[in-house]
């Protein structure tokens, strides 16, 4: 049930993002494309916008045939101003001038729609009723005009807003201009001046004005925060893309294929084969094994451009894990060197044998460095003679067995026999290829 609701809630999210999200798959360093995903989601609040429009419209028609016109034409009309916006954003989503205009449009539309609907409710039958609902849609598009985080362009649509809303006080709300009154001279502007409507219409402005400056600034302080994050990401992309640089050459270096030879590269395969035994013997699943398996060689087989990584995140992502897994690689089997090497010189100290016990500690690792460790041992090495199975198995289960689980070391030790004609078989075939 709750993963039920949380895979609805996850749905709402992506539905939400898709339509309303400022930046939705948008690089916020990049100027045009910010203002297009603004734009898209601001024509989409103009649909919703119309449909909401188109429903005042509807309530208000009830039992007034005269107002069906306007509802019945609204609906082609919020289509094609839809269609229009959208193929003006579309069409040419990197020209940054073309995004501008498209902008203007929005923010004229909005507010022009805004006055018209008020005009139209406060001049029908219905005025005392519904005429504050359409002045209310005034502020309501001058919010989302807001939404664009806009200066310039706000400062010009509030100071056009300033001039025609107060205008509407005077001729619309208050029908001073073009009424009755108008003709009637200085005398009856005096006298408005002291009345309750005047009053009003300071009220309003005030309000008005209070409004724009609230919207302004909210939108001043979103650009400054907006500003500032972009030149953060921009600083990150230049690290991240010197940071890229500098790993992917060490990569380069650390992850080139080593030149083995013949015999040391069936060596491995043989350690694979010890390794994929002894996880056989501590009952370990096919998962676990597979993963031992390819494990044990990945340092040999892999292959990596980094080159190509960095362009895709994505691949780099994965090429990073698949290095990671190499490099441990390397190291494991540099450690398993280094602790042989350490007690034939007598340089295993304390320190030393406590810090490698500390960094291998999975099962996975100790089971690779013990079928190593043998193999090894039983190997010639620049800093070591070949050992026989005897001698070999009395290093492990006297000298190196601190180094393993108790569980490893004696089930390695319960089937050494299994282990010494695996090497001999090794050797065998080895002698014959010679």
């Amino acid at each position: 049930m709750t993963s039920t609701l949380n895979l609805h809630r996850l749905k709402n999210t992506t539905l939400y993002n898709n339509i309303f999200g400022f930046e939705k798959n948008v690089d916020v360093t990049n100027d045009t494309a910010v203002l297009c995903r603004k734009n898209i989601v601001i024509k989409n609040i103009i649909f919703i916008s119309n449909l909401v429009y188109t429903f005042i419209f509807t309530i208000v028609s009830i039992g007034q045939p005269s107002n069906w016109f306007l509802t019945i034409l609204f609906i082609p009309v919020t289509l094609l101003v839809n269609h229009t916006l959208k193929k003006m954003i579309y069409k040419d989503k990197d020209n940054l001038l073309k995004q501008q205009i498209a902008m203007y449009m929005c923010c004229f539309y909005m507010f022009l729609t805004a006055i018209l609907i008020y005009t139209r409710l406060k001049t029908g039958p219905t005025k005392d009723t519904f005429g504050e609902v359409g002045y209310m849609l005034l502020y309501y598009s001058l919010v989302i005009c807001s939404f664009y985080q806009d200066k310039k362009m706000l400062k010009t649509v509030y100071l056009w807003a300033f001039l025609i809303i107060t205008i509407i006080h005077f001729s619309l709300t208050y029908n001073i201009l073009f009424g009755e009154a108008s003709i009637e001279g200085e005398k009856y502007f005096l006298t408005f001046v002291k009345s309750d409507a005047f009053k009003d219409i300071l009220l309003r402005t005030f309000i008005l004005l209070a409004f724009m400056l609230v919207l302004y600034v909210s939108a001043s302080m979103s650009k400054y925060m907006q500003d500032e994050r972009k030149k953060e990401l921009i600083k990150r992309k230049a690290i991240e893309a010197e940071y890229k640089d500098v790993v992917t050459k060490i990569f380069k270096v650390t992850l080139t294929p080593k030149v083995r030879t013949n015999e040391e590269l069936r060596e491995l395969g043989l350690v694979k084969d010890i390794a994929k035994k002894l996880a056989s013997l501590l009952a370990k699943d096919n998962n676990f094994i597979n993963d031992l398996v390819s494990f044990s060689d990945i340092h040999i087989n892999s292959n990596f451009d980094f080159n190509e990584s960095v362009k895709d995140i994505s691949l780099l992502s994965k090429e990073t894990k698949m290095a990671s897994l190499v490099l441990e690689r390397i190291e494991l089997e540099r450690k398993t060197e280094e602790i042989i090497r350490a007690h034939l010189e007598g340089s295993n100290d304390k320190s030393f044998t406590e810090n490698m016990k500390l960094s291998i500690t999975d099962d996975k690792s100790q089971i690779l460095m013990l079928a190593d460790m043998y193999v090894s041992l039983r190997s010639i090495r620049s800093y070591k003679r070949a050992y026989n199975h005897k001698v070999t198995m009395e290093y492990l289960s006297n000298v190196y067995k601190e180094y393993f689980n108790n569980n490893i070391i004696e089930r390695f030790i319960e089937f050494n026999e299994d282990f010494k004609n695996m090497y001999d078989n090794f050797m065998e075939e080895e002698d014959c290829e010679s």
